[in-house]
């Protein structure tokens, strides 16, 4: 889609302040939503609107994609809707699918900024950024 950086700019300015809710703005479906956004494709469409707490993510994660982790299910939407996992994950670009560890070291899903310099992901009070350094997998949107 030709105008995706406005649209995934105008994406990150709405969620700004949005913060963490499991089911409607959790990081996996932040970075779904931020796709979406862009490509008018939604790939976590089997998973909206079924869960709304962590215990619920994690058990849909489980039965939907025989998994547990945010990892997991960002990869099985990924291949899903083709979407290419780079065998260099510091080679991701504006835009895409990644995951992250956070502070307390578990894997968070986000999407590469549009500096392309920083990862975005939806923390307790809104948007974080984090340097691309802390890629550990990412997947050409």
């Amino acid at each position: 889609m030709e105008g995706w950086p406005r649209d995934l700019h105008a994406f990150l300015l709405g969620r700004a302040e949005a913060g963490f809710a499991w089911g409607r703005n959790d990081c996996f479906l932040f970075a779904a939503d931020a796709i979406l956004a862009m490509t008018g494709v939604d790939i976590a469409d089997v998973f909206r609107g079924k869960y709304a707490t962590a215990l619920g993510a994690k058990r849909l994660i489980r039965r939907v994609t025989g998994g547990g982790t945010v990892a997991e299910v960002a990869e099985w939407c990924a291949a899903r809707h083709g979407l290419a996992e780079l065998a260099h994950p510091l080679c991701a670009q504006r835009g895409d699918l990644v995951t992250l560890a956070n502070g307390d070291g578990r894997e968070i899903a986000g999407i590469v900024g549009l500096s392309g310099r920083e990862l975005v992901a939806v923390g307790e009070g809104g948007l974080v950024s984090v340097s691309i350094g802390c890629v550990k997998r990412a997947w050409r949107v």
